[in-house]
């Protein structure tokens, strides 16, 4: 086996995307840092593929301050090759974050490199990939108004977004931060639901992707939960972007969530991998 590093973005994408785009879906993560970086050229990425006999086996790309991720063409799970790969990337970096990948392919990882580092590693969020490709027929209420957010919203939407983030213990965000988070997100796709004049969900279209759209910050506050809400926004939101061209519409759900689950699944979306967000620490 061998580990061959990339000194920058262009070579990595010209060798490996092909492989990627196979699995668009599984790898919208991986897919959308790549084209960020075509555009930002950065030289701090760590940009990897593990070959054997001249096919490539493991498909590495790891941005700080996220997770390593991972994606396997041949889907190997052998214990040979993240040993090795392991092995190969202590080298270059003793102290990685974390990895978030296919739940076997992650764990392996994760056993092998914590070993070899002294680190402890543990699940932060068990999740699940859903993949819609056909919807379903729906009788939706007509009355909720379903819209692109505007500036106008930032009040309302920069507390969505910060009780989003508490809601899944991330809380390292300062108020600063998470207006800076609505600025970015009010750029690319960011859509809501309203009843009576009052927003009552959100969603965001994240990543560009060649092929499919990425729905995430899916969000809707306590109290308004259990109304439909977020089923009537997530309907609309994926019929949109099946009507405009996309070939798919692809999330990550909380896998220890059946209510979430249980909307998505009642418009269409199928269960398709179990993933892990997992963590190193000392």
């Amino acid at each position: 086996m061998e580990l061959v590093k990339y000194d920058n973005i262009e070579n990595f994408v010209n060798e490996n995307m092909n492989l990627i785009l196979e699995k668009e879906w599984l790898n919208c993560l991986m897919v959308g840092n790549c084209l960020d970086g075509m555009k930002e050229k950065p030289n701090d990425w760590l940009l990897a593929k593990v070959t054997e006999n001249s096919k490539t086996e493991l498909i590495i790309l790891y941005r700080k301050p996220w997770k390593l991720l991972l994606y396997s063409p041949t889907n190997n799970k052998s214990d040979e090759l993240f040993e090795f790969t392991a092995k190969e990337i202590y080298k270059i970096d003793a102290n990685l974050l974390g990895v978030n990948s296919e739940k076997e392919i992650g764990n392996k990882f994760a056993e092998y490199y914590c070993e070899i580092s002294n680190l402890n590693f543990k699940t932060h969020k068990p999740l699940r990939i859903l993949l819609l490709t056909n919807i379903e027929k729906a009788n939706l209420n007509e009355e909720l108004i379903f819209r692109k957010a505007s500036i106008s919203d930032k009040p309302i939407l920069t507390k969505f977004i910060k009780t989003f983030y508490d809601d899944i213990g991330d809380k390292r965000y300062t108020n600063k931060e998470i207006e800076e988070k609505f600025d970015s997100y009010i750029k690319k796709e960011y859509y809501v639901i309203e009843d009576n004049g009052k927003i009552v969900s959100q969603t965001i279209f994240t990543r560009d992707l060649k092929k499919g759209k990425c729905i995430s910050f899916v969000y809707t506050p306590e109290k308004e939960r259990g109304k439909g809400y977020a089923y009537n926004l997530i309907y609309r939101v994926s019929k949109k972007a099946l009507d405009e061209g996309a070939e798919y519409c692809v999330l990550y759900t909380d896998d220890g969530n059946p209510i979430s689950n249980h909307v998505y699944e009642k418009i269409g979306y199928k269960r398709m991998v179990d993933c892990e967000d997992i963590e190193f620490y000392k």
